[in-house]
């Protein structure tokens, strides 16, 4: 142990858990950022569990509103969702954040102003949200409209679920993805450019992918091009992932990018897809790539996280700890 600690070394050093949060003391699994650099412990059972129960304590009261209204609608999810959406760029487009989550003005005088402005506009259920959201305290004004986008997507989402496509709305959803990844011409047609209006980007989208997917996946490539996220991390592209992700995760999912230098064998698929899923307690659902310059051995990216046992991987780091 170190002086001081009550902890023993390997667990002071990162290479273990703590038994007080992880009683199982199993080693802890690092993977690598996007940029070479040791990430995050790999997420367990336990840390999956931890997250959720802190998230529907955060969430509980908004989420009750929207189950409920969800639960009511079914189908109709995809009408609710979009006029969360809309709900949204009202906000956000007019001086609207500001008065809605003021700390210093009371709760219920900041439900009554949502209430005056968007009652008869939108769904009653979505004025009932947004009075739900306007009394909590947020730590920034734009952290409502980020709650919003996040309900109505998944408004869109679960209205699918209840009229059984939901699996066909994430198919979809990753088809988008690869023609954006695959054709570089149409990614930068619909990326945000000072030489073209949001709106001609939407229309150009519809033409593109209307004719090939559903009504509830057209509303989220909708979506994905009209918003830009706060901080630039891959535009258009990235929002489609994440919306992708989002669809995989009601259905108990977790998508994983693997890439390797030859086709993985079936034996080898089902060895990886038990690991990943006994490590994220999820199924999980691969976008395989093969790489020939990998040389050998995987990469394997879950969201943010990056686990690199190539072989190129492993030549540049000895190439770097030579030089350094």
């Amino acid at each position: 142990q170190e002086p001081g600690s009550s902890r023993p070394l390997d667990v002071e050093a990162g290479l273990r858990r703590d038994l007080l949060t992880h009683p199982g003391g199993e080693r802890m699994v690092r993977g690598l950022t996007r940029d070479g650099l040791p990430g995050p412990a790999w997420p367990d059972r336990i840390d999956v569990a931890r997250a959720a129960r802190r998230a529907r304590r955060v969430t509980a009261g908004l989420g009750v509103i929207l189950v409920l209204g969800l639960a009511a609608a079914g189908a109709a999810g995809q009408e609710l969702g979009e006029q969360i959406l809309a709900l949204a760029h009202q906000v956000a487009a007019n001086p609207l954040r500001g008065p809605l989550t003021d700390p210093a003005r009371a709760p219920e005088d900041k439900a009554a102003l949502a209430a005056r402005l968007f009652t008869g506009r939108v769904d009653e259920r979505v004025v009932d949200l947004l009075r739900v959201l306007v009394r909590e305290r947020w730590s920034r004004p734009v952290d409502i409209i980020t709650a919003l986008h996040d309900m109505g997507i998944q408004s869109i989402l679960a209205g699918a679920r209840a009229g059984g496509t939901l699996d066909d709305v994430e198919q979809e959803l990753f088809a988008v993805g690869q023609v954006l990844a695959d054709r570089r011409e149409v990614r930068e047609a619909l990326e945000p450019s000072r030489r073209t209006h949001t709106e001609d980007r939407v229309r150009l989208a519809r033409r593109l992918f209307a004719p090939h997917v559903s009504a509830p996946t057209m509303s989220l490539v909708v979506w994905c091009v009209r918003h830009q996220p706060e901080i630039a991390v891959g535009g258009v592209p990235y929002n489609v992932r994440r919306v992708t992700e989002l669809a995989a995760g009601l259905q108990n999912r977790t998508i994983a990018d693997v890439v390797t230098a030859v086709p993985m064998t079936p034996v080898q698929e089902a060895r990886l897809r038990a690991i990943l899923a006994e490590r994220l307690g999820t199924d999980i659902e691969f976008n395989m790539e093969v790489d020939p310059s990998v040389i050998g051995g995987v990469r394997v990216g879950v969201r943010d996280l990056v686990m690199d046992s190539t072989i190129r991987s492993s030549i540049a780091r000895l190439r770097t700890r030579l030089t350094g």
